[in-house]
């Protein structure tokens, strides 16, 4: 268990992961109400609109963008970008972007992913793998003060 364990840590920290949980949650979101019918008794309350069409293709770009994050970390710039000009479309398109709530999950996953850099996670790992010299001081070295 703890093999697998550290093989999903150590994928999970190579990649924008929660960047790519918060896009594809707004996807999800924004593709849900207008196909759901939610049944109270012998009433059924439904939001089939014309919104449908463009919930549809929003929350499915959504969601590749949010594949994208975690199978092609080069193209994360790109898909935040996408992910947060879809998530601002989805207010006006997609029934208040699935109630501000995909929309909020959307920007929340652009903004991880845009932010995301993989270098700052390879100089961590250096730095762990590298130990630290306590009082060696390299040759030619005068100290400070002159």
């Amino acid at each position: 268990m703890k093999k697998t364990d550290s093989k999903f840590r150590q994928w999970r920290r190579s990649r924008p992961f929660w960047a790519g949980i918060c896009t594809l949650a707004s996807g999800l979101l924004i593709l849900f109400p207008p196909y759901a019918s939610l049944k109270f008794g012998d009433i059924v309350v439904s939001l089939n609109t014309l919104t449908g069409l463009s919930a549809m293709v929003i929350g499915v770009l959504l969601v590749s963008c949010g594949l994208s994050f975690w199978t092609r970390q080069e193209f994360r710039l790109p898909a935040g970008i996408v992910t947060l000009l879809l998530s601002l479309a989805a207010i006006v398109t997609a029934n208040l972007g699935s109630f501000l709530i995909g929309t909020l999950l959307g920007l929340v996953g652009a903004a991880l992913g845009i932010a995301w850099t993989p270098k700052a996670r390879e100089r961590r790992a250096v730095r762990e793998t590298v130990p630290e010299e306590s009082s060696a001081r390299p040759v030619g070295y005068a100290g400070g003060h002159a």
